[in-house]
């Protein structure tokens, strides 16, 4: 049994917090209430070691335990840990320096997917609602489609944080990884064919915070669901194994979904057809607001050749999230790697 003391701003998001994946780990892990009581200590964010409680602090420097940063979020090692590259690293906290080992999208084989992109296992409500939305999905044809694409209310729309500051532009390119807050604010910001339209505080200040509400992602469906022909389906950070919920969210809800996949971005490892969804990597913010701007959903013969590609992509998509055996795997696989990795940082220590 490995003792795990969490603490920080951000103790919620790691994959030994979620009371979806907690069941994972209940035989292998126990979490203790005071650091001297740990094996290892584990953090979420590089904020949330700068601003260590002393009593850890102190009994670190007693009993040299393994600080651990565990991120599932590349936005926060990029933007803030700025060194996500480093499988050891030392962070500045407030008593003094700290020795960390990084377990992160680019550091760790933990995130590193075979079926079901890490962050869907975070919450059962994806599986439900990946389930229920892609097989009503899967009962139209491809004319059923055209006929739901040509009565959209809206050609566009985006629900993302508007982030314009220019050091959001960060990348390691060497991982395949780099920001896009700022390069996909600003293609938002470039659209002019519409109705275009947004959601979110940081756009029109009059949304309520998703994050306090019981279910953010089914009031996003529902907002979204049969609402638009295209979707900004962007993700906050580019890396290959990070997916979210937000290209399956515009599948789910009959969008076309925009995003940016460089060639090794594994998503292109789902076998979806080629023009079901709009890939605008490489493209400047101007010249992917012209491209969405340029969908010729007026034309008959485009939008037939969409909804043919568009029809395979749902039926491929239902193939893969709507079999529970590939959920159970996946959970599986996160808890075996996860676990081998606290081993081995423990067995060096």
């Amino acid at each position: 049994m490995i003792r795990v003391f969490r603490t920080g701003a951000h103790a919620h998001r790691t994959p030994l917090s979620y009371s979806a994946l907690a069941p994972l780990f209940s035989d292998e892990i126990t979490h203790t209430q005071r650091p001297d009581q740990a094996d290892i200590y584990v953090f979420a964010h590089s904020l949330d070691i700068e601003n260590a409680p002393l009593e850890l602090v102190e009994d670190w420097r007693q009993r040299q335990r393994p600080i651990v940063l565990l991120s599932e979020e590349p936005f926060w090692d990029t933007i803030w840990g700025r060194q996500p590259l480093a499988r050891r690293r030392t962070i500045d906290s407030r008593y003094g320096l700290l020795p960390v080992y990084q377990l992160n999208h680019c550091t760790s084989s933990i995130f590193r997917f075979t079926k079901i992109p890490y962050y869907l296992l975070t919450n059962h409500r994806f599986a439900n609602a990946y389930t229920a939305r892609l097989k009503r999905n899967c009962e139209l044809s491809e004319q059923d489609w055209q006929n739901a694409f040509a009565s959209r209310p809206t050609r566009l729309s985006f629900m993302f944080e508007r982030r314009p500051e220019p050091f959001h532009s960060i990348s390691w390119p060497e991982a395949g990884l780099a920001g896009l807050c700022n390069w996909r604010t600003k293609v938002a910001e470039h659209c002019r064919a519409g109705p275009i339209k947004c959601f979110g505080r940081s756009w029109n200040g009059a949304s309520p915070d998703r994050r306090q509400l019981y279910d953010w992602h089914l009031d996003k469906l529902a907002l979204l669901d049969n609402h638009q022909q295209t979707l900004m389906a962007f993700e906050n950070t580019h890396h290959p194994e990070y997916i979210t919920e937000k290209i399956f969210d515009a599948f789910a809800c009959g969008a076309l979904p925009a995003y940016w996949a460089a060639p090794e971005h594994r998503l292109h490892e789902f076998g979806l057809p080629e023009g079901s969804w709009l890939n605008l990597h490489g493209l400047t913010p101007t010249e992917a607001a012209t491209r969405l701007d340029g969908l010729a959903w007026d034309s008959p013969s485009w939008v037939r050749d969409f909804c043919a590609a568009y029809t395979a992509a749902q039926h491929r998509l239902a193939a893969l999230l709507c079999n529970p055996s590939h959920w159970l795997h996946e959970r599986q696989r996160l808890k075996t790697t996860l676990l081998a990795e606290l081993i081995e940082i423990l067995d060096g220590n």
